[in-house]
């Protein structure tokens, strides 16, 4: 995704003042499994596609589509994919598998695309695991999130990608805040877009998830 502090900047540039509310960026994802010949889960398939504000603001500070023919041209999209696949190396892209309960270590970026998807920029790419794993009767979830919850992320499909065998479920566990949950959301929405949250890895509170079951 795109790296924060530039998002942030961009934000401040556009606004000045004081932007009220975390989140501040809203995202629909999609995700996808992508197994090998061998039954093998090799990668994760990802897009992002951006809210009509955050669009906006990229338009207007990255100079995207200068010749106003709505459309992105390969100058633009080399604009956008430099944030999107040159991350620093400790940062996770938002993006955690967790198989038995534990981290499961993943590549960077592979394959990355932009495309204009009504009106929204929408980026896909491949994230690779270190190394496949097979996945028969492993408890596998994909969860989605900015530790700081700058960033929203809303999983809207689980069926990025096509070859997911046949025996193999993606199920999309949609987060239902508590009345507890609810008490905090709006104490960070009271959060200036400078002020991060007291609670570490807040984000995860707010997470959607996907579980992969096989077999």
């Amino acid at each position: 995704m795109l790296q924060k502090f530039w998002v942030i900047m961009l934000f401040a540039m556009c606004l000045g003042g004081v932007t009220k509310a975390h989140p501040h960026v809203f995202v629909d994802a999609r995700t996808g499994f992508v197994f090998g010949s061998d039954r093998q889960l090799e990668a994760i398939k990802v897009s992002w596609r951006y809210d009509e504000f955050t669009t906006l603001v990229l338009f207007e500070t990255l100079e995207l589509d200068l010749d106003q023919d709505g459309q992105l041209n390969d100058a633009d999209r080399v604009k956008i994919l430099e944030g999107e696949t040159n991350w620093p190396q400790d940062y996770k892209g938002d993006i955690y598998l967790e198989v038995l309960g534990q981290d499961y270590p993943l590549g960077r970026p592979k394959a990355a695309a932009v495309k204009l998807n009504a009106n929204q920029i929408e980026v896909i790419f491949d994230l690779p695991l270190s190394k496949p794993i097979k996945v028969d009767r492993l408890p596998i979830l994909l969860r989605l999130y900015d530790p700081f919850f700058y960033f929203a992320y809303t999983i809207v499909s689980a069926k990025a990608s096509p070859d997911l065998p046949e025996d193999c479920e993606a199920r999309i566990i949609h987060f239902e805040p508590t009345k507890a949950e609810r008490v905090l959301q709006d104490m960070l929405a009271a959060l200036g877009r400078d002020d991060s949250p007291e609670m570490e890895n807040v984000g995860r509170l707010f997470s959607d998830e996907v579980q992969l079951t096989c077999g």
